[in-house]
């Protein structure tokens, strides 16, 4: 049975008043700049990194005003800070948040990405360049899964594309926009033996196929993994998936459920 997650609590870091109030005036302007009904763009900087964001879609918008993942990406800096990861694995990695914040402080030598929605590649990719982080990461326009081959993305709605899912059941006559796109196992592409990775998996439902498809990856490797899951259920089977590579829980925040591995 899955283990249950209710009992694991994490106390969230406090932002400062500053940041606080940077977020504030920062809401005010860009809000200014996001008039229904019209896609809007606009260059912000988050963490230290550069991004291009669509402001009519949730996630640029929160980046814009300096609030999305917030508490995430300062757990996953400290992380990468202490354990010193040989690569970087960002699966689901839309416009490339945590890989151009991450490889833009040098947290890493060596970044590998994952996106198959072909809107929010585009956009990944963009920001790869605005920050100089090309030579840096190896990006592939994919999904990840179990076992190479090919199946359907149902595209999100532009007010937020980070919603974007892999559905091997649907096609274009019941998703209006879906797609085929090349499915890929990680453990075809990273072969690292008895190295330190940092991994942050945020695939909306796919997480076990991701999981299953890089297990020599997470099995011959230590570090700390940040991984998406939606409901305890999910979170348990995540956990007890994690604990036969070796990996042990360290917390919950949020929907994203925490582990390392010495």
């Amino acid at each position: 049975m899955p283990l249950s997650m209710s009992k694991h609590q994490f106390i969230p870091l406090k932002r400062s008043f500053a940041d606080k109030f940077s977020t504030s005036l920062r809401k005010r302007w860009f809000g200014r700049k996001r008039p229904p009904g019209k896609g809007k763009s606009a260059r912000c900087r988050y963490f230290g990194a550069d991004f291009i964001v669509n402001l009519e879609d949730e996630v640029g918008y929160e980046i814009a005003i300096n609030r999305f993942e917030w508490h995430e990406l300062e757990l996953m800096i400290e992380a990468c800070e202490r354990i010193k990861p040989e690569m970087f694995l960002d699966v689901g990695a839309n416009l490339g948040l945590y890989s151009c914040v991450l490889g833009r402080r040098k947290a890493v030598p060596r970044i590998v990405a994952f996106e198959p929605d072909h809107t929010n590649f585009e956009r990944l990719a963009g920001n790869l360049k605005l920050n100089n982080l090309t030579g840096v990461v190896d990006l592939h326009e994919a999904g990840a899964g179990s076992k190479p081959g090919m199946s359907t993305l149902v595209p999100a709605s532009a007010s937020n594309r980070g919603m974007s899912r892999i559905d091997a059941g649907a096609n274009d006559a019941t998703n209006v926009g879906g797609y085929e796109i090349p499915i890929v196992a990680i453990d075809d592409v990273v072969r690292l033996d008895g190295s330190r990775i940092a991994a942050k998996i945020d695939v909306e439902g796919h997480e076990i196929e991701v999981l299953m498809g890089a297990a020599q990856l997470f099995t011959r490797n230590g570090g700390v993994a940040q991984i998406e899951a939606h409901g305890n259920r999910m979170a348990g089977v995540i956990t007890e998936l994690m604990a036969t590579f070796g990996w042990r829980f360290i917390e919950r925040y949020g929907l994203d459920v925490r582990f390392e591995k010495p």
